[in-house]
């Protein structure tokens, strides 16, 4: 398996910039998935930029999951969380190379992988480890950069994640990269 390169944990701190509310706004992304009392997963949350306002949409009853394999990441995150009010609802969950695929105990109602796949070894078990943590019909928002990842790897992608027991649901419509919205089968 090829050694893939990882975003380093002092970028975590660009991807938090306000501007990017222009090109991925949380609220506008992902608030029509997320109801209050669910259960989310962030996977490959870095400092919390879509962490946090899932946080908000699970509310008080709510669990969102923080997946990461840079303790830098989730300790940013967790300081960010506790400042918004919301480090009740935010499990960090450290993964590395002996613990892979590990930390999550119970089913969840929506996956977040959001520019984070094209950086796993073994995509095709990321896809597999996901269907097994999501409930039947929940949901898997995929998305990768277009400057990272070619048309072709995330066809390839798509294809994992089928494989696994993921149907399409929609393709947002988005110039600024690679995005689809998957729902797990009954079936699987």
């Amino acid at each position: 398996m090829e050694e893939k390169s990882v975003c380093p944990w002092w970028m975590g701190y660009f991807l938090l910039i306000p501007i990017r509310k222009f090109s991925h706004h949380p609220s506008k992304l992902l608030k029509h998935f997320i109801k209050e009392g669910m259960t989310v997963v962030d996977y490959g949350s870095a400092m919390g930029y879509f962490s946090i306002p899932m946080a908000k949409y699970v509310g008080e009853d709510g669990k969102v999951y923080c997946i990461d394999i840079q303790q830098k990441m989730l300790d940013k995150l967790v300081r960010r969380a506790k400042n918004a009010g919301v480090e009740q609802q935010i499990i960090p969950i450290l993964n590395t190379k002996e613990k892979t695929f590990m930390g999550i105990r119970e089913e969840a109602d929506f996956v977040l992988l959001f520019a984070v796949a094209h950086e796993v070894p073994d995509r095709e078990k990321l896809f597999r480890y996901i269907a097994s943590m999501l409930k039947p019909r929940g949901i898997l928002y995929f998305a990768e950069p277009p400057g990272h990842v070619s048309k072709e790897e995330f066809e390839e992608s798509i294809s994992f994640a089928e494989k696994a027991g993921f149907v399409i649901r929609e393709k947002p419509t988005s110039k600024k990269g690679l995005t689809i919205v998957f729902e797990k089968s009954l079936n699987i």
